[in-house]
């Protein structure tokens, strides 16, 4: 079982090995969404360069029996990716291959308004992997 400590070293490396990929400095940061007040943490931000998400959770619990809560958190970064209306680059970071592999397969076909990245990084090796892109209606 992941600490919350855990979780935040692991999102740090994340964000390190996509500063490495997109060449740059990102780091966490509380962005407005929209003129109303809506307010989200991006784990990935580096202006004008890339925005996004990194989730620690697993596809699965115990006994094969589906993550609902880390599946709707994944679901729910895609949102305000979707949301953000800057030019960033829009990326997903998971530490979790089977579920990188359940977001591209669960919205496959889906055309978003800026197409998103899912990658997956592995802890061990601190490498990431692109595991798809899902469609945009502009890029």
């Amino acid at each position: 079982m992941k600490t919350k400590a855990d979780c935040l070293n692991i999102e740090d490396a994340a964000r390190k090995a996509i500063g490495q990929m997109y060449a740059c400095s990102p780091e966490c940061r509380k962005l407005r969404v929209g003129s109303s007040g809506a307010v989200h943490e991006f784990d990935i931000y580096a202006e004008n360069v890339v925005v996004g998400g990194v989730s620690t959770s697993p596809l699965t619990i115990g006994q094969s029996n589906r993550n609902t809560g880390g599946t709707d958190r994944a679901s729910r970064e895609l949102l305000w990716l979707s949301l953000w209306p800057g030019r960033e680059a829009r990326i997903h970071v998971l530490t979790d291959r089977a579920l990188a592999q359940w977001l591209c397969n669960q919205f496959r076909g889906v055309l978003f308004p800026r197409t998103l990245t899912i990658y997956h990084y592995d802890c061990a090796s601190g490498l990431l992997d692109r595991i798809g892109a899902l469609a945009s209606t502009q890029d």
